[in-house]
């Protein structure tokens, strides 16, 4: 009698082992996995407004960004 609980116990240790290793492999990947994106780009400040835009946007006249060629008459 020992022997079939003892069998049947080491069979559910088994496949309950089996299921939650299935289950990892379709859990969704952490931080760690993820690589960041290249394509990130530094922001500026408008000098005028005070509003933040990414560099390929801003307008350099000087050494000072601005957000429009509006914002670089006013000064």
């Amino acid at each position: 009698m020992w022997k079939l609980i003892l069998l049947a116990l080491i069979i559910w240790l088994g496949f309950y082992i089996f299921r939650r290793n299935i289950s990892d492999s379709k859990a969704p990947k952490t931080d760690e996995n993820i690589s960041l994106n290249d394509d990130v780009e530094d922001m500026v400040q408008c000098a005028t407004c005070a509003v933040h835009l990414p560099r390929s946007e801003a307008f350099l006249v000087g050494g000072i960004f601005y957000c429009s060629e509006l914002h670089i008459k006013r000064t």
